[in-house]
């Protein structure tokens, strides 16, 4: 949800409101979603190369280590589907991104918050490798994690005002100091994390007479996902507002009036008044609405307990709020007449509250809390809708989504049991130089024939498989499994999803190769070596080491007789030693644009936003197919700007293998498993008869900037506007 300026006016009066605390020895519920973005603003990256995947699951390591160090024990809530309502608000949200992605570039980068594709996916493939509880809520996770919090008397952390309401202990993300500090409790040394917390009472506290319990209608007044701030209108006409004070605005000084207000009623008075405003027709629907706000924001339902190993020695249920039904059938027979002839032009302002909790199938929302169900394929099946999430691309060109609709046409078929004729992906527009998004309509088209005669949830493991087997057999024909098979785990979906972008777009030779090269230096080198990514200082601290390695003979690699050498445990810790050495400083962007950025290339973002949807869809699909596969590590395996510049380096080689082996010289057991994976590529890519284009044309020209720059999606502060 999000309540529009609330952070700002609690930063405002801080000193007042926020308390020093120290974040240790305790239970916390943080909201996945807040922290998976928060964290990434946090980490000087660099968007607009595409995700450096690498560098943020360290980050995000790092962090959760620091919680452990202060005995902090986490429990990660997520989102799961849009609730119909905030369909509107996702739309809106897409519009933002589209526009800020098509300034994207190495300028532009540190001021604009576009979220890589796949960041979301490493940030949960960090928590699964550390051991961090998660669970995925069916829809919005908010309610379940204020909830949680409740049950275990511990904070939350997180960056959305709406927890300003939620009546929990809270900690903005922003108070959170990122170094652990030690503290003397009882004699003893103990590490502890310094922030902010936020308790209601040191609210109400400041607002002397005001109840807690009129927090949500506060909320609803100031606007939320059930009803637009407008809608009262009327009633902040008639409402007295303190007056303008330096740093505050009109919704500042609202917010203030309605805390001042609210301080003399009562909930139900409070109520009257407000609906006592309002025109005939549309008093029972606000007052509809008005109600579920309020539960929604004192609920102590909260199914993930079951999803956690949580004991709970005692439960305390706060009694749910009564609200009086002042208006339940006041005026109806009068109401009811004139329904149709009084709708407001704002009536869209005004949304009742679905039904889809009890609409969603048992076994989705089982599915989804088992981590079955792929995120991006959670809308697919409840609104029938794909959400493309823009990239730096090539904007006079196709969203690099489309490359994927047969993989997402699949995954819709297997979820709705071959059902349903079309379903709708929303992406944005060729050649728009605005925020335009189009819906596309995905027919059957794209579909394969039904491979069992079963729903879904009748399919065991190996029918499974055979769903997945079956797609790439009838869409990749001629493609040999049993050369994949040869593959090390972690680069089998990576391949087939190389092998698919190389047959459905247009991919210069030398993006093949730089795809390689990061894939051994992350899964490969870095192993052996550590994860060094100062060039300057590696060279420094291995020099003398370098300088002998260097001296030593160098066997030339027989290029008659080929041997696979896909053990990456035999690739020997000196010749990652040497090869890092060559290959670290392409991981900070290249000179050539830092001194010209107009030589930033979207045609070649544009190559790789496509092979990251493939590489995404491969593994989401994977995934729904009970894994017949190991899933795609994309922490080591992609780069975004150490294959944007690998791709620069190899540009103009004619032969980038024979330059790959120049450039590496020396290192030959780490040349030995690139040529291997070169040589199950040429194998497979000669069975499918796949053709590379040659170098896509750099230095298309990209829209003037307006100075003034005014991009409603800067980096502002407003948490509630934080999506990936």
């Amino acid at each position: 949800m999000g309540v529009r300026g609330l952070t700002t006016y609690i930063n405002y009066n801080r000193d007042a409101i926020l308390e020093q605390f120290y974040l240790h020895n305790t239970q916390l519920v943080i909201d996945g979603h807040s922290l998976c973005a928060q964290l990434y603003s946090s980490l000087n990256c660099f968007s607009a190369f595409g995700g450096d995947y690498d560098k943020y699951a360290m980050h995000v390591k790092n962090f959760f280590k620091n919680l452990r160090k202060c005995n902090v024990l986490p429990y990660v809530l997520f989102d799961g589907s849009y609730e119909t309502r905030k369909l509107r608000t996702a739309y809106s949200r897409l519009s933002s991104k589209i526009y800020g992605a098509s300034r994207l570039d190495p300028v532009t980068q540190g001021s604009l918050q576009i979220f890589p594709l796949l960041l979301r996916d490493v940030f949960i493939e960090v928590l699964a490798e550390i051991d961090v509880p998660y669970t995925v809520c069916e829809f919005e996770a908010d309610d379940e994690i204020a909830a949680l919090a409740r049950h275990l008397n511990c904070p939350v952390l997180s960056y959305d005002s709406d927890f300003f309401i939620y009546n929990v202990l809270y900690i903005p993300f922003n108070t959170l100091e990122a170094k652990p500090q030690t503290l003397v409790e009882n004699d003893n040394k103990v590490y502890a994390l310094e922030c902010k917390i936020f308790k209601i009472e040191n609210l109400t506290d400041h607002f002397g007479g005001l109840n807690k319990e009129m927090m949500p209608l506060l909320a609803t007044l100031l606007g939320n996902d059930f009803v637009e701030k407008r809608v009262f209108n009327k009633f902040f006409s008639q409402l007295k507002l303190p007056k303008s004070k330096k740093n505050q605005n009109e919704q500042q000084r609202c917010i203030h009036g309605l805390l001042k207000w609210l301080q003399t009623e009562t909930l139900d008075s409070a109520i009257a008044k407000i609906l006592g405003r309002l025109k005939k027709n549309k008093k029972h629907k606000v007052f509809a609405i008005i109600k579920k706000s309020v539960a929604a924001y004192n609920t102590t339902e909260c199914e993930s307990l079951k999803y956690f190993d949580v004991k709970i020695e005692e439960r305390v249920n706060q009694p749910e709020l009564e609200i009086l039904e002042a208006f339940d059938g006041e005026e109806s027979s009068s109401d009811s007449s004139n329904k149709e002839d009084n709708v407001s032009e704002d009536n869209s302002d005004v949304e009742a509250e679905d039904n889809e909790r009890l609409g969603m199938p048992n076994w989705f929302a089982d599915y989804i809390r088992q981590k079955r169900i792929p995120q991006c394929y959670i809308n697919l099946y409840t609104h029938h809708l794909y959400f493309c999430s823009p990239q730096a691309e090539d904007y006079s060109d196709d969203d690099a989504c489309l490359c994927a609709l047969p993989l997402v046409r699949f995954a819709f078929d297997i979820l709705t049991d071959f059902a349903h004729e079309s379903f709708t992906i929303v992406c944005r527009q060729k050649n728009s130089n605005d925020k335009n998004y189009t819906r596309l309509q995905v027919g059957t088209e794209y579909s394969i024939p039904r491979p069992l005669e079963k729903s879904f949830t009748e399919l065991c493991y190996d029918e499974l498989f055979l769903y997945f087997n079956e797609f790439v057999k009838l869409k990749m024909q001629s493609l040999d499994f049993s050369e994949i098979e040869l593959l090390p785990p972690n680069f089998k979906i990576f391949m087939i999803s190389l092998l698919w972008w190389v047959k459905n777009c247009s991919v210069p030779l030398n993006h093949i190769h730089s795809l390689f090269i990061c894939y051994i230096m992350l899964e490969v080198i870095d192993e052996k070596t550590g994860t060094f990514r100062g060039h300057y200082n590696f060279n420094n601290k291995y020099s003398k080491k370098l300088e002998e390695l260097r001296k030593r003979p160098n066997t030339k690699l027989d290029n008659k007789e080929m041997e696979l050498s896909l053990n990456k445990n035999k690739v020997q810790y000196e010749d990652c030693l040497v090869a890092a050495s060559v290959l670290l400083k392409h991981f900070e962007i290249d000179d050539s644009i830092r001194k010209k950025p107009k030589t930033y290339d979207v045609k070649r973002m544009h190559s790789f936003a496509q092979f990251q949807y493939c590489l995404m869809h491969f593994n989401s699909l994977n995934k729904l197919c009970a894994e017949p596969f190991t899933c795609t590590r994309y922490s080591k395996s992609y780069n975004g700007t150490f294959v944007y510049n690998i791709a620069l380096k190899l540009e103009n080689q004619s032969d980038p293998e024979n330059f790959v082996h120049q450039y590496l010289n020396g290192a030959n057991t780490v040349l030995m498993f690139y040529r291997s994976l070169c040589f199950i590529y040429n194998r497979c890519a000669q069975k499918m008869d796949l053709i590379t284009t040659k170098t896509i044309g750099k230095k298309h020209k990209r829209r003037k900037q307006n100075v003034k720059n005014e991009i409603n999606f800067i980096v502002r502060g407003f948490e509630s506007e934080v999506v990936i």
